[in-house]
This record gives structure tokens, C-alpha cells and sequence, in this order.
């Protein structure tokens, strides 16, 4: 068991240090802006933290560092989460809207197909029934 939590550790153990000391970090600086610290924005940071941690340490694996190193990449993340978390949710609302856009496009390209042909078979139809008309 004790090998486990070393395992665990080496692991996490930096991105939870800097989870730790960007929060506190966080909060420090809200204070020394003459913020007051409120129970509510306690709680959504808290909220956050899971999201954030996943952040931090995706980022840390793709710049392949550990260390001390990804306890300050994650602590830089923690204490712009607010802004990290909101570009990153901008960046996934333009990619589904662009991909919804491309979605409704191919449809109306496909419905106008769909019209061009209901209209030329309509139309079609009715010089048949004139053809008819004009031979009986």
C-alpha cells in the first residue's frame, strides 16, 4: 500500500501542490485587491478545481515536464482558472456552433436538392397531363 501512494505521488503529487498554492495564491492576491472573500466564490472555485486539476496536468503532459516545473504550470492554472476555463468553454462553443453550422448548411444544400427535384418532377407532370389533354 505504501508503494501505491508513492506511486500516486510521483504521479499527482506536483499538479496538487500547485492546485494547493495557486489557490491559496488566488485568493491572496483577491485581498491585497481589496476583494472581499465570500462562502459562494469559495464553493465555485472549489467546484472548478476538478476541472482546472484536469486542465493543469493535460497541459503539463503535453509539455513534458514534471517536477517543481508542473507545480508552477499548474499553479499559473489555478489562478487564472476563471479565465482559462472561460476561454476554453468560448473555444468549444465556436467549434459545436461552426460544426452545427456546417451541419445546417449540408441539410439546406440537400433540402434545395430535394426542392429542385419535387419542383421538376411537379412540373413535368403537369406537361404530361397537358400532353394528354392536347392528344385526346
Amino acid at each position: 500500500m505504501h508503494g501505491g501512494f508513492e506511486a500516486l505521488f510521483v504521479k499527482y503529487g506536483w499538479v496538487w501542490i500547485g492546485l494547493s498554492f495557486g489557490f491559496l495564491a488566488k485568493y491572496a492576491l483577491l485581498i491585497k485587491r481589496g476583494i472581499k472573500v465570500q462562502a459562494r466564490l469559495v464553493m465555485a472555485d472549489l467546484l472548478l478545481l476538478p476541472l482546472v486539476a484536469l486542465i493543469a496536468y493535460s497541459l503539463v503532459r503535453q509539455a513534458g515536464v514534471d517536477g517543481e516545473a508542473s507545480a508552477l504550470i499548474t499553479a499559473f492554472c489555478t489562478v487564472g482558472a476563471d479565465r482559462l476555463v472561460k476561454l476554453l468553454t468560448e473555444r468549444f462553443l465556436r467549434q459545436a456552433e461552426a460544426a452545427t453550422l456546417r451541419d445546417v448548411a449540408a441539410d439546406v444544400i440537400d433540402s434545395r436538392g430535394d426542392l429542385r427535384n419535387a419542383v421538376q418532377t411537379t412540373l413535368s407532370a403537369k406537361r404530361l397531363e397537358q400532353d394528354a389533354i392536347g392528344q385526346g
